[in-house]
């Protein structure tokens, strides 16, 4: 197994405003359920097999492809055989590209859930593999100018993905942009941490439970329900890595009690807050 190991950028821990930071790596295949970044993540697939699932989305990866998320989209991963996956990514926070605002509104405008898997066929035939190349190069001998060619990188890959979607992806124009389902998972990120219900966020919306939770399932393959939980477990994920202890943050995550909190942590991440947070330590 290549050994190869590139880590570099200029983010700051603890701050999730600014900066990059850009990986690569090789390991044996592994499964990382349901979480949230604070940044925007490119990954390219150098090898390896995988599913990735983003809000609920299901692709299948292999060499040279390339996946895209925001903050706000739930992403997980898992291979279905043992395999070497070997990858690198490129993760952008929010102000990165402030000198460039027109391509951080192309990152921001992508809908959540649509358009975050670029074939390998269309990354090799955009070059967009050897701009990676490039960073990979600049970020392993270190020069005063890497963070800005890196940052002249990011801007010409996105402005690449951004002439795919709009030019070179046939099912762009039948991607249909559900406003209902949408405006739901919205007010559920702005509100997670509420005492909200499946029925309360119905009515904020203005449509009937039983309305809100069958369209939503119909477009998601999710409730209502698992949804806001996954929205508030991600939360309290994203806390315990921050160090926090389980039992001071559940209210902040929008549960009402800890019994609750700790029942459904283990029912959606598959082990206890305390097990997570070891598990966490060791990486």
């Amino acid at each position: 197994m290549n050994k190869k190991i590139i880590r570099h950028g200029n983010h700051i821990i603890n701050n999730d405003n600014d900066g990059y930071m850009y990986s690569f790596n090789t390991s044996k295949g592994y499964n990382f359920n349901s979480h949230l970044h604070k940044c925007h993540e490119i990954i390219h697939i150098l090898k390896g097999e995988l599913l990735y699932t983003v809000e609920g989305k299901e692709y299948r990866l292999s060499d040279g492809d390339l996946i895209i998320t925001k903050p706000e989209e739930f992403h997980s991963f898992s291979f279905p055989k043992e395999c070497e996956y070997q990858r690198e990514f490129l993760h952008i926070y929010p102000n990165f590209l402030e000198r460039f605002p027109e391509v951080n509104e192309i990152l921001n405008s992508r809908e959540s859930g649509n358009l975050n898997l670029v074939p390998a066929a269309k990354v090799k035939k955009y070059n967009i593999d050897k701009i990676f190349k490039e960073i990979e190069i600049y970020c392993t001998d270190i020069l005063p100018e890497t963070d800005l060619m890196v940052l002249l990188c990011a801007a010409q890959i996105i402005l690449k993905l951004n002439h795919i979607w709009f030019n070179d992806t046939p099912e762009y124009k039948n991607v249909l942009t559900d406003t209902k389902t949408n405006s739901i998972c919205k007010y559920i990120d702005w509100h997670f941490s509420e005492n909200i219900t499946a029925a309360s966020v119905a009515e904020a919306m203005f449509m009937s439970h039983s309305y809100a939770s069958r369209l939503f399932k119909e477009k998601t393959g999710m409730t209502i329900k698992s949804y806001l939980n996954m929205r508030r477990i991600t939360a309290a994920k994203n806390l315990i890595m921050e160090g926090r202890k389980a039992t001071s943050i559940f209210a902040r995550c929008g549960f009402s009690d800890y019994s609750t909190f700790y029942r459904s942590f283990v029912k959606y991440v598959g082990m206890t807050p305390d097990e997570f947070k070891r598990t966490h330590n060791k990486k």
